[in-house]
C-alpha cells in the first residue's frame, strides 16, 4: 500500500505544476483511479508491474513543468 500512497502523494504534488490540459487530465486520472479503487492482495502485487509503472512514466514525463531551480 505504502507504493500506491507514494504515487498519490506525488500526483496531488503535480497539481501544482503549470501542467497543458491533457496532461493535467491524465494526473487527475491516475489520482482517481489510485484513490476511488479498493486494492487487493494480488492487485497491490501487480501494481508495481502495470499501473506504478505507467504513472512513474507520466511523471517522467512531466518532469519538464519542474522549475530548473527545483532540479
Amino acid at each position: 500500500m505504502c507504493e500506491v500512497h507514494k504515487r498519490i502523494d506525488l500526483l496531488r504534488a503535480a497539481e501544482t505544476l503549470q501542467l497543458d490540459q491533457q496532461d493535467d487530465l491524465t494526473r487527475q486520472s491516475f489520482l482517481a483511479r489510485l484513490e476511488e479503487h479498493r486494492w487487493s492482495g494480488p492487485e497491490l502485487n501487480e501494481f508495481e508491474a502495470g499501473l506504478a509503472l505507467e504513472i512513474d512514466l507520466f511523471l517522467h514525463g512531466i518532469g519538464a513543468y519542474v522549475p530548473a531551480s527545483f532540479s
